[in-house]
């Protein structure tokens, strides 16, 4: 009977500690990956960050400059036509009804 409980006993033992070594390897893992996260955090540099952040705007401000032309007579003369345009509409919307005509604003007394 002795034999048997010691027998029992140690087998209690040899389980827990195996236990013991898997969640001690269990925590090894998780330590090992804070200490890269942390070695990840350290090395994290804002200055850099926005300096290349800075650099990247004004490439793009240089690139799209640089395709900007001059606007041609063209280009005013499509301007001029489109707000004649949009006068048009307007009094017709005004005619029509379907915008007011005057506004109700009135200035607040002094």
């Amino acid at each position: 009977m002795l034999e048997e409980t010691l027998f029992v006993m140690l087998g209690l033992l040899v389980a827990f500690n195996v236990g013991h070594l898997l969640t001690l390897k269990r925590c090894e893992t998780a330590l090992y990956a804070l200490t890269i996260e942390s070695k990840a955090l350290t090395d994290f540099k804002p200055s850099e960050l926005i300096e290349q952040m800075k650099e990247e705007t004004l490439d793009l401000v240089h690139d799209v400059m640089g395709q900007m032309k001059t606007p041609s007579i063209a280009d005013h003369l499509g301007g001029v036509v489109a707000q004649f345009a949009q006068m048009r509409m307007m009094r017709m919307l005004q005619s029509e009804g379907m915008m007011p005509g005057e506004l109700d604003f009135e200035p607040p007394a002094d």
